[in-house]
C-alpha cells in the first residue's frame, strides 16, 4: 500500500503558501519589539495591559487553524493508494417506437380498443427501457416524428396519451413511411445501429418489406408488436362511427399476422403478438439481444482502473476541527 501511495492532485499543496504567510505575519505582529511596555512590565502582566497581545490560548487556536488548513489541503490533493473499476462507456442502444395511428387501430376486438392498448404498451416499453436513447414516430398515410432520439423517456411518455387517429390529416396505413422516418431519426442522431419497434395492425406492403430489408442491411433491425386478432372487427373512428372504405362499405380490421411475421424476418427482428401481460414487451426488449445489438453494445462497454480518492475521510476530521474554531469569540483571539 505504501509503495503505491501518491496524490492525485498534488498541485493543491500550493495552497499551503497562503497559510504560511498568515503564520509569518501573525508571528511578526505578536513579537514586535516596538512596544516600550515590554521593557518595563513583567511578562505575566503584559497580556492584561496590552491590547492585541497573543495569549497562550490564541497560540493554541492559531495552531488549530493551521491544522485545519493542512487537513483541507491534504484532502483536496487526493491521497490514494488503491484502484477501483469504473465504467468508461455505457450501452447506447438506439430504439425508435413506430406506432400505427390509422383508423383500424380504433377496432374494439381488444378492449377498450387496439389504439388504447397499443399506447399502454408504448408506456410499458418506455418504463422498461433503462439504457440508450429512444425516439418515437407515428404514421397513417404519412409518418410524423413525435420525439427524436433522447435519453429522457418521460418526455415521450407525456405525449403518448394524446395520440389517436385524429392527429393525422389523411387516413391510410403506410408502414414503409413509418420505417423510413425511423431510419431518418437514426441517421440524424449519428447512430450506426438500432432497433425499430413497430406497433401496428396493418398489412405490410411490398415497399414496407423492402424498407425493412434495407434498414437491416444498415444495422437497424425491425421488430413487430402485432395488435389485434385474426377474426377482426369493424373499424371505428374516434367518434365511434364505423369506418368505411372508398366504396362506402364498412371496413373490417383483420390482423395480417403472417404478413407482419414476414416483415419482422425481412427486418432481421422479432415478431411478437399482443398479450394481456408484459411478456410481449419483454420479448421486444430481448430482441436486441437475440439480434446481437446488445452484444455489440457490450463490446463497446469498457471499464478503466482508476485511483480511488481517499481524501473524503479527512474532510470529516477537518469539519470537526472547524466546529471548535466556529465558537463565538475564538477567532478574535487569533486576529
Amino acid at each position: 500500500m505504501l509503495g503505491s501511495f501518491h496524490f492525485i492532485r498534488p498541485w493543491w499543496w500550493l495552497a499551503l503558501i497562503p497559510a504560511l504567510l498568515i503564520v509569518i505575519l501573525w508571528y511578526k505582529k505578536s513579537h514586535a519589539s516596538n512596544n516600550n511596555w515590554k521593557e518595563y512590565c513583567d511578562p505575566h502582566l503584559l497580556e492584561h495591559i496590552l491590547v492585541g497581545t497573543p495569549s497562550a490560548r490564541s497560540n493554541w487556536l492559531l495552531a488549530l487553524f493551521a491544522l485545519v488548513w493542512l487537513f483541507m489541503v491534504f484532502a483536496l490533493s487526493g491521497p490514494s493508494w488503491s484502484r477501483y473499476a469504473a465504467p468508461v462507456y455505457q450501452k447506447n442502444i438506439a430504439r425508435v417506437i413506430v406506432l400505427d395511428v390509422s383508423q383500424s387501430m380504433n377496432a374494439t376486438d381488444i378492449t377498450p380498443s387496439r389504439m388504447q392498448r397499443a399506447k399502454y404498451k408504448v408506456l410499458d416499453l418506455l418504463h422498461a427501457i433503462k439504457e440508450g436513447q429512444t425516439g418515437m414516430v407515428v404514421f397513417s398515410s404519412s409518418a410524423f416524428v413525435v420525439s427524436p432520439l433522447t435519453a429522457d423517456s418521460n418526455t415521450i411518455a407525456s405525449m403518448v396519451p394524446v395520440l389517436d387517429s385524429n392527429i393525422v390529416p389523411v387516413q391510410g396505413s403506410d408502414i414503409a413511411a413509418g420505417l423510413a422516418k425511423a431510419g431518418e431519426l437514426f441517421k440524424q442522431s449519428g447512430s450506426t445501429r438500432g432497433e425499430i419497434i413497430l406497433i401496428t395492425d396493418s398489412s405490410p406492403s411490398a415497399s414496407a418489406l423492402t424498407e425493412a430489408t434495407n434498414l437491416a442491411k444498415q444495422g437497424f433491425v425491425t421488430s413487430v408488436l402485432a395488435i389485434g386478432t385474426k377474426e377482426g372487427t369493424p373499424a371505428r373512428d374516434n367518434n365511434g362511427n364505423f369506418a368505411t372504405d372508398a366504396n362506402g362499405n364498412i371496413s373490417l380490421a383483420h390482423l395480417d399476422s403472417s404478413g407482419l411475421e414476414k416483415l419482422a424476418q425481412a427486418g432481421n427482428g422479432e415478431y411478437v403478438g399482443f398479450t394481456g401481460d408484459n411478456s410481449d414487451v419483454d420479448g421486444l426488449l430481448k430482441a436486441a439481444t437475440l439480434n446481437d445489438l446488445d452484444a455489440k453494445a457490450s463490446a463497446e462497454s469498457q471499464t478503466e482502473s482508476l485511483w480511488q480518492d481517499r481524501g473524503d475521510y479527512l474532510i470529516w476530521v477537518a469539519l470537526i476541527l472547524v466546529a471548535f474554531l466556529a465558537r463565538r469569540g475564538w477567532l478574535e483571539k487569533i486576529c
